[in-house]
């Protein structure tokens, strides 16, 4: 894990610069890529093993409102949005091959997708609140929740912002917006994996400490492992462009 950790670091920090005026400006570098990583593989494993235990535990004694809950918000958070980060971070072994602007279509497509299902996953708790006559957004889950979809919707915005930063150039130089929209995405994520994991220690939880603990580490590696590179990405790439401005 070090190892894999030190040659992300340093694939990242001797990336070659790249024009400063073209329309990626630095977050997705062409053709120069680092070593594929198998760091977004894990994750991807780990995601598709925690989905299946929330399958198991919402549906194991039938179906309920509230059952689509849990559900939507590992899909839309963990299988969904990690895919549409890896998709725009360097070495990922399934978006590697792909040209610039397909990698930023599929991050696009996907983070719409998973945008959409959590806020439906969002209205099914709203609505079952609703229909069991329960107060809203009293515990730390509910709270840390509402604050994610928040940020969901402002990372939204700022996509759009990055998806037409050339025509923003006179307001905030292109590079400046892509990497807001990228930090921000990330602390969206972070928001959405701590929810997560709140709600496996909330009252609904009745599934034994084994399982509970087993999401909690699977989330905890989806997490790290997903934002690992692209917290690096940024950090060079303003570190670098940063230096470039001092010249």
């Amino acid at each position: 894990m070090e190892t894999e950790v030190s040659q992300i670091t340093t694939n990242l920090s001797e990336m070659p610069p790249v024009e400063r005026t073209s329309e990626t400006s630095h977050l997705v570098p062409p053709n120069n890529t680092p070593k594929p990583s198998y760091l977004n593989l894990v994750s991807n494993i780990c995601a598709l093993i925690f989905t299946g235990i929330i399958l198991y535990c919402c549906f194991k004694d039938g179906a309920s409102l509230f059952s689509f809950h849990p559900t939507l918000m590992a899909l839309g958070w963990l299988i969904l949005m990690t895919s549409a980060i890896n998709a725009v971070t360097p070495g990922d072994l399934a978006t590697e091959w792909m040209p610039i602007r397909l990698r930023s279509a599929r991050h696009w497509v996907l983070q719409l997708l998973a945008g959409l299902i959590i806020l439906v996953g969002f209205l099914v708790i709203l609505t079952n609140k609703f229909i069991n006559n329960k107060y809203h957004f009293i515990t730390l889950h509910a709270k840390f929740g509402l604050a994610a979809l928040v940020f969901v919707c402002f990372t939204s915005f700022g996509g759009l912002g990055a998806l037409y930063s050339l025509k923003l150039k006179d307001y905030l130089a292109p590079i400046y917006i892509k990497l807001l929209h990228a930090s921000v995405g990330l602390v969206t994520f972070c928001l959405g994996t701590i929810t997560i994991i709140l709600g496996t220690f909330s009252k609904w939880w009745s599934f034994g400490e084994v399982l509970r603990y087993t999401s909690l580490v699977l989330v905890l590696i989806i997490m790290i492992l997903t934002v690992l590179r692209p917290c690096l990405k940024v950090y060079f790439r303003l570190k670098e462009r940063l230096g470039y401005s001092n010249n």
